[in-house]
């Protein structure tokens, strides 16, 4: 029999209560019904009960043949000639489905299944014209099927018909006032073509009739982030705990959210109770852990993915999470065993292969870290960050040509990999090759126009050369707009001050040196600002400090010897 699995799925509007598929044998097993018929109703019966056994065997060509035997022997049946659609239909013989089913409603107009079953039909097609005047028909028939209206609905929106789709699930609502699917389709719908108010009172009307269905606070909550107010999430979030304090998928979801508003101590706060509610839900151990990897609470978070792998072993990818933890409490050799365990077809398996060689190298282990590399983008070239790894590896070594090497055969293979160009320009520059290393980092934002770090390295250069310093100026605040990191922000600073605009390069490189206290770079442009300003004493202080960590910086030396009262 047709499903409309496909039809509830097919849309936004997709909702708990779909029909399951039914087993394909399904117009064979029911019994015989006798309705308005002529001919040999014997013979049909006959041919009837051997399509049944065979369709039930799965040889669903030779049930076809049976049936259509049946249905020549009483050609008036509706129900024999729907019974045969549907084996045409498991065989994908739409076209001689259709119309065994059509005639099924010649025979009998008013045969609801026979209107379902084509309105499905004309829906997977495309044909929602003919889908919406079958599916119409049915209600007419019998306008107590909650789970037509959804159907009716999608179809009208497929259609391009809003206004008819919200007609159709009104109509459900006030036939049957507690329809949980129907309220839900209409707040999504609401929703999906702008109507935000009405979406949330669809919402909110649901969770007042309903105050145990999860979805109503799930839907509501996600409109308020979606339009940018997140605390109004929050207490939705919390009004589902209030009404339903055992279910555990508010405070989930509460979680996710407290953790991206940086809100972290009533992230934990939550996060604790759930543990006591589910403390052996696989789902709140992968959260808690994660929490406890962003407050930075390592031995907790070992825990919680310890515990996890325990509840779920299938899931591998918690050994990645687990070697993290373990990695961060400098527990090297179990960090190792951990990241080992993510399998090769993992999202986190390139990740987990870069924390190996990582884990390798600090450990003075730079042979077994570069043959891990190697022999892995043998088998798995699929991964550019493992190219950029490894040809980092060589360049530590300063084997610069095999280093490049690995990145050109990482470009190579992928073209476009802004990343990748990014790195090939900074090995460029560490030979000496300016021009080249400038011209990567254009190749690289052509291909990611929001590439930080190409943005930096130009910027930073132009300062350097004290030219283009406006073009410098405006790809430095960009840089810093998307990633504000230390030696970006030092970056900007330089920049202000090659301008001469020394108060704002005195907000970011101070800024900076805050980030990065023991960068020699960032501490003699704050040492060189501070000789402009004529601040003498914190000039001083900044290059003593970059000569205790750079004992040979010559020019620096002479900088601070040639301050005033030095």
């Amino acid at each position: 029999m047709l499903t409309r699995l496909v039809l509830c799925s097919a849309v936004l509007l997709c909702l708990p209560g779909c029909a399951t598929p039914v087993n394909s044998a399904t117009a064979a097993s029911r019994p015989l019904v006798r309705s308005q018929r002529s001919g040999n109703q014997e013979a049909a019966l006959l041919h009837f009960s051997v399509a049944r056994l065979l369709a039930l065997e799965g040889n669903f060509p030779a049930a076809a043949k049976a049936l259509e035997a049946a249905v020549a022997a009483d050609p008036r049946s509706a129900y024999l000639r729907l019974g045969l659609a549907e084996l045409y239909l498991v065989q994908d013989d739409e076209r001689r489905a259709v119309r065994s089913a059509e005639e099924a409603l010649v025979q009998q107009p008013d045969y609801l299944e026979g209107h379902l079953f084509l309105g499905n039909i004309f829906f997977n097609q495309g044909k929602y014209p003919q889908a919406i005047e079958k599916l119409q028909r049915a209600l007419e028939l019998d306008p107590s099927q909650e789970q037509v209206y959804l159907e009716l609905s999608v179809a009208h929106l497929r259609n391009d018909d809003a206004a008819a789709a919200t007609e159709v699930l009104k109509r459900l609502l006030q036939q049957q006032p507690e329809s949980v699917t129907g309220r839900l389709a209409l707040g999504r719908l609401y929703h999906r073509i702008g109507l935000t108010v009405l979406a949330k009172e669809a919402y909110q009307e649901m969770i007042r009739l309903h105050p145990e269905m999860v979805a109503g606070y799930v839907e509501l909550g996600n409109l308020h982030l979606q339009q940018g107010a997140p605390n109004q999430a929050v207490e939705v979030f919390r009004m589902g705990i209030r009404n339903n304090p055992e279910e555990s998928v508010f405070r989930q979801q509460l979680v996710r959210l407290l953790v991206r508003l940086n809100r972290s101590d009533e992230a934990l706060a939550e996060m604790q109770e759930l543990l006591r509610l589910a403390p052996d839900e696989a789902a709140v151990q992968r959260l808690a852990g994660l929490l406890y990897l962003d407050r930075g609470d390592w031995a907790a978070a070992a825990g919680a993915f310890q515990l996890l792998l325990e509840l779920a072993p299938e899931v591998r990818e918690s050994w990645f999470y687990y070697g993290l933890a373990l990695e961060r409490q400098e527990n090297f050799p179990a960090a190792l065993d951990a990241f080992r365990q993510v399998p090769e077809g993992s999202e986190l398996f390139a990740d987990a292969t870069s924390h190996l060689a990582y884990l390798l190298y600090a450990q003075q282990r730079s042979d077994e870290a570069i043959t891990l590399l190697e022999e892995r983008l043998k088998q798995h070239p699929g991964h550019p960050q493992l190219f950029i790894f490894l040809s980092g590896l060589y360049e530590s070594r300063g084997e610069l040509d095999k280093a490049a090497r690995w990145l050109e055969q990482g470009q190579a293979r992928f073209t476009e990999n802004a990343d990748l160009i990014y790195h090939i320009g900074l090995l460029q520059e560490k030979r000496g090759d300016r021009d080249g290393a400038m011209a990567a980092m254009r190749k690289a934002l052509q291909f990611d126009p929001e590439h930080a770090e190409a943005m930096n390295f130009i910027a930073y250069t132009y300062a350097e050369q004290g030219v283009n310093l406006e073009e410098a100026l405006i790809l430095a605040r960009k840089a810093v707009a998307l990633n504000n990191e230390g030696h970006i922000l030092d970056t900007l600073g330089w920049v202000y001050f090659r301008l001469g605009r020394y108060a704002e390069a005195r907000g970011e490189l101070e800024a900076a040196a805050a980030l990065l206290p023991n960068d020699p770079v960032i501490l003699e442009h704050l040492g060189d600002l501070y000789r402009a300003l004529k601040l003498y004493d914190r000039a001083r202080s900044s290059y003593r400090r970059v000569l205790e960590l750079k004992p040979d910086a010559e020019q620096v030396k002479q900088k601070l010897d040639a301050l005033p009262g030095s």
